[in-house]
């Protein structure tokens, strides 16, 4: 436990982790099904069955893998074991591409990926304190889609210039400066209690606060409503380009998934930057408010440019999706030593909602067309903003002078050796 600034090594060190991680967590992510269809010619029935089960893996190891990281001390190792555990399963599968060994490694990739996500988020808090947690979440935002933006780029191409193959074996190179970044941080700039949210109170006894109570419930609901209404939306304009564009659909791709990722850089600044002056729910009703207008000008869009050009309402609500869920589930959880179990059981919620936005959206616009989907798609993004804007209360504490809850107010720019 400590109560001093973090080093400057080990907050560095958490810009490289929260650059590289996210996106070496998933694997070769959505490039492995254009391996499998391409390289492999796997029948989309072997294909699904792949995704589905590797998914279904993901969805049940998220609550598991966010009570660990509760539990464990040495958090960045576990990140680390996490890497290399991915990177050992594209080996395997890169060299042995048979149907047992991409199931098993996919699925062993979805279950060791659900450690990231919490355990980052852990050792911000730890490091941060409760008085620097907000801008660390934003920048962890921001930082995050920046090496997004690089892992797209990179792997497609690489893919492109030396086959399908050579995708599995950019990643493993990516996962030693992952792994690398995970062990540069010193086990003695993490304050332990802080890092599982249990705040002492002011005679230094842990907090048991009750966290499990309808505001939690309400914001997993908003959660699971908000990625069931953004999910297949990309994947819609992916389809929709397809039939427009002909062969330049994937770069037409390529180029929404960037403008996501360049929007959600100064977005998530910004709200690392106006959250800790700000109300929480202000903030997190513009990202809900974002989604039914951007599924309702979908169908105004008549081209690949202006499809592509919405990415940028994308961008915006996710980078404040991004970082308002993981600070609202910090204020709810404070005091109770669950922190990370609640955010496990928040990335379970919102894999669920991505996983049935696809199904119900392909299985509507099959039927009755890409305009009833993405109606349909609004109006379930109207039914998550009415709900959060109704039900969910504010869950901002007023600042209180507390040093077990602020090790680091200024973290971001410490520079302790």
């Amino acid at each position: 436990m400590t109560t001093a600034a973090p080093s400057r090594r080990s907050l560095r060190a958490l810009d490289a982790l929260a650059f590289f991680a996210p996106d070496i967590q998933g694997g070769v992510g959505p490039f492995l099904i254009v391996f499998m269809a391409g390289t492999l010619a796997w029948d989309p029935q072997r294909i699904g069955t792949v995704m589905f089960v590797s998914a279904l893996v993901g969805l049940a190891m998220q609550a598991p893998a966010g009570a660990l990281i509760d539990s464990v001390r040495h958090k960045p190792r576990w990140i680390a074991g996490a890497i290399a555990l991915i990177a050992s399963c594209l080996v395997v599968m890169a060299n042995w591409p048979g149907y047992g060994v991409i199931l098993a490694g996919q699925s062993l990739i979805g279950a060791a990926g659900t450690l990231v996500a919490p355990a980052i988020a852990a050792i911000s808090l730890g490091m941060v304190g409760r008085a620097g947690l907000d801008a660390r979440v934003g920048r962890n935002v921001a930082i995050t889609a920046a090496g997004t933006v690089l892992w797209a780029l990179g792997t497609g191409w690489v893919g492109h210039a030396f086959g399908p193959h050579a995708m599995f074996f950019y990643a493993v190179a990516m996962a030693l400066p992952t792994i690398a970044a995970a062990l540069a941080i010193r086990h003695r700039d993490i304050d332990l209690r802080l890092a599982r949210g249990a705040d002492a109170h002011a005679g230094g006894a842990p907090s048991t606060a009750r966290w499990h109570d309808h505001r939690l419930f309400v914001l997993l609901a908003c959660a699971f409503l908000f990625h069931l209404a953004n999910a297949a939306m990309l994947t819609l304009v992916a389809q929709k380009v397809g039939t427009q564009s002909g062969s330049s659909a994937t770069l037409w791709l390529s180029g929404g998934v960037i403008v996501t990722q360049l929007v959600t850089i100064p977005i998530g600044l910004a709200v690392g930057r106006w959250a800790p002056r700000l109300a929480r729910k202000p903030i997190f009703l513009v990202g809900f408010a974002v989604l039914p207008v951007r599924g309702l000008l979908y169908l105004l869009a008549d081209s690949p440019a202006v499809l592509l050009a919405l990415q940028v309402l994308d961008g915006i609500g996710a980078a404040i999706f991004g970082a308002m869920f993981t600070l609202m589930i910090g204020d709810l959880t404070r005091g109770s030593g669950h922190f990370n179990f609640a955010l496990g059981l928040g990335g379970a919620c919102v894999g669920l909602g991505a996983a049935l936005s696809n199904l119900v959206a392909g299985t509507v616009a099959h039927l009755a067309g890409y305009g009833t989907a993405f109606v349909m798609l609004a109006g379930i993004a109207a039914g998550a903003l009415t709900l959060f804007a109704l039900a969910m209360p504010e869950t901002r504490h007023r600042p209180r002078s507390s040093p077990a809850s602020a090790p680091a107010a200024s973290a971001l720019t410490t520079t302790a050796p």
